[in-house]
């Protein structure tokens, strides 16, 4: 599983951890971007985050492939 860290907005600007496999839309707007999972939370809907990083840098960070180490070499 990879991970992809951003940062969500906030007064504590905690990170998120998001599963690319797992991203079903992205929001752009001017200040932030809006993230829809596959995940749900109460009554089934799905979560969403909203993380400081714009669109770009987004898509970027969710579409980067990097080398997966072979088993046991991590």
């Amino acid at each position: 599983m990879r991970l992809v860290q951003l940062t969500l907005i906030g007064q504590a600007a905690m990170p998120v951890f998001v599963n690319p496999n797992q991203v079903v839309s992205l929001v752009a707007l001017p200040d932030r971007t809006q993230i829809v999972t596959t995940a749900t939370g109460n009554h089934g809907a799905a979560i969403v985050y909203d993380v400081t990083e714009l669109a770009a840098e987004v898509v970027r960070l969710l579409t980067t492939n990097p080398s997966v180490a072979p088993p046991g070499r991590a």
